[in-house]
């Protein structure tokens, strides 16, 4: 098992002479990770935490978000800052640490990145100035806000907006999917719960492309594991790389392999599952009904037969010129075309 190194004290702190692991599932809309996170919800040698920054990013008072404010606040959103949840999961971490438990923790990588990485690639202007990127500090680390020694995100090198001394300690899981795939469908699934979706907005972007899967998983390869890109179809060292088609498809292969090197028991890997009731989908949100409408009607996997190397853009542009029309159809391919370079990038390492 490939465990990261450390300079944070507390995960340091051993079960049966072995550190747990810290897996973080980095994801990105309609790549199937709900179902990843849905076959490790419940296993017992896991904890698992989901999107804990997302009311900071989307309604906070840092708000990163370039999706206009809410008329309606939500709950506590003058209290979702960064640094209070990054408190909150280190809290849990603490906790689950000392049961001896791993963590998976399930994030959109847009939700923490560092706007200062995204106006690299996407330069600000009068109408999306560069926002300041919140400060965040590791309190658990001894030093406290010593920002030499990484616990600040001040003198940080990675492209999230958490300090070095946390991040050094995630083993991650970089969740991909074909672009004329999940491009497409994040359109769908946001036109289905909004008036309307501007597909050339900076949300729509940030949300869609896959610059920052792939930024996150080079710096990881630079500081963490100097050795991964020896290896590509590999699967025997950190970050994974999981194709969201593969998953579904090939799913026993791909569990093994995620489980192997976290030393997770398979047994404990959840494989089918009741469809969620009409009763308790009538109390959630509208976006969370429609953006996991597939997994909560589903009983298990749901093959989707599509291989990412069998697609054809061009073709499949013609069909979203059909459904939505041409000015909507030609930019989902202009985004599409945008960032396949970076798509298959990863995909030259994903399991």
């Amino acid at each position: 098992m490939g465990l990261p190194s450390s300079t944070n004290g507390s995960h340091e702190t051993a079960v049966a002479g072995t550190a747990p692991l810290r897996i973080w599932h980095c994801t990105h809309p309609r790549t199937a990770s709900n179902v990843l996170a849905k076959q490790f919800r419940g296993h017992p040698q896991l904890a698992s935490k989901e999107y804990t920054f997302m009311t900071a990013f989307l309604f906070g008072p840092e708000k990163l978000s370039g999706a206009p404010k809410v008329s309606k606040p939500v709950p506590n959103q003058e209290k979702a800052t960064f640094q209070n949840g990054f408190d909150e999961l280190q809290d849990f971490l603490a906790r689950i640490e000392r049961e001896g438990k791993h963590i998976f923790i399930k994030e959109h990588i847009s939700f923490v990145l560092d706007p200062r990485v995204l106006a690299a690639r996407f330069p600000p202007s009068d109408s999306q100035p560069l926002k300041p990127c919140p400060k965040v500090v590791d309190r658990t680390n001894a030093d406290g806000a010593d920002s030499m020694n990484g616990n600040s995100n001040v003198d940080k090198t990675n492209p999230s907006v958490l300090p070095d001394s946390f991040i050094r300690t995630l083993s991650p899981i970089i969740q991909i999917r074909h672009p004329a795939i999940s491009i497409p469908s994040y359109y769908r699934a946001c036109i289905s719960v909004a008036s309307e979706n501007h597909v050339d907005s900076e949300g729509f972007i940030t949300a869609t492309t896959f610059a920052w899967p792939r930024i996150i998983f080079d710096w990881f390869c630079e500081h963490v594991y100097p050795h991964r890109k020896e290896t590509f179809r590999g699967h025997d060292s950190w970050p994974l790389v999981v194709d969201g088609d593969d998953l579904v498809n090939e799913n026993e292969r791909v569990m093994t392999a995620i489980c192997s090197l976290a030393d997770l028991d398979m047994k404990g890997v959840m494989r089918e599952w009741d469809p969620i009731s009409e009763e308790i989908k009538q109390k959630q949100p509208e976006n969370v009904q429609r953006f996991l409408s597939t997994l909560q009607a589903s009983n298990g996997i749901i093959k989707s037969g599509l291989k990412g190397e069998d697609i054809v853009v061009e073709e499949e542009a013609e069909k979203w010129v059909k459904e939505f029309g041409p000015k909507i159809g030609n930019r989902l391919k202009e985004a599409v075309e945008a960032t396949m370079d970076d798509y298959l990038y990863l995909a030259q390492f994903r399991i």
